[in-house]
């Protein structure tokens, strides 16, 4: 008998029933309100706009808006571009990914952040990394950063059919929340050293 496992388990199946009765039925995590330190401001839409990846090809984004995201890492210049791609079973999910304009207002040259994936119910998740090993994925039973706090979090496989063992979790987000996935973006490259 595997007792780890069983406690494990029934850690889980008490989370589930608390979270329940909270108020938070549909199994998403949420915590105490956290302030966040990064300010967002938009500075407008752009529309059509072409990226070239690394190595594979030109990737056509259909909208575009500019944001100044200001943070302990200092002002910086933000793209939030959507596409479609297929991924997960869907030929054409929708992606809200977030670029820096490394440089000035003239450059050309971007890097992406993170990316925020159409889940099956219409809303957008992206990846959490690890704080002490920002390559890898927080997964479920690890520790959430402070900065969560009242953000929702689930893992992969509540919100892909697709994906049926995906103990990673994901930061969720609705369309219209292109300030926190800026937000996002900061901090994931505050940790991968980005700026």
């Amino acid at each position: 008998m595997d007792l780890e496992a069983i406690r494990a388990e029934l850690h889980k199946a008490v989370d589930r029933i608390v979270d329940a009765h909270a108020g938070h039925g549909d199994g998403a995590r949420r915590h105490a309100p956290a302030i966040d330190p990064v300010s967002v401001a938009a500075q407008g839409e752009t529309g059509e706009w072409t990226y070239r990846w690394p190595g594979s090809g030109v990737e056509s984004f259909h909208r575009t808006r500019w944001y100044e995201a200001l943070g302990e890492q200092g002002k910086q210049r933000v793209r939030v571009a959507w596409a479609r791609r297929a991924a997960w079973g869907r030929d054409d999910r929708l992606r809200a990914i977030v670029f820096h304009q490394q440089g000035g207002v003239d450059s050309t040259t971007y890097y992406p952040w993170t990316e925020f994936v159409e889940t099956d119910d219409g809303r957008y998740a992206a990846i959490i990394p690890k704080p002490g090993r920002p390559r890898a994925q927080l997964r479920d039973g690890d520790s959430l950063p402070d900065r969560f706090g009242d953000r929702v979090v689930e893992r992969s496989d509540a919100l892909f059919d697709s994906i049926t063992e995906g103990s990673s979790l994901r930061f969720v987000v609705g369309e219209a929340d292109e300030a926190e996935m800026v937000r996002h973006g900061y901090w994931v490259a505050t940790l991968r050293n980005r700026f």
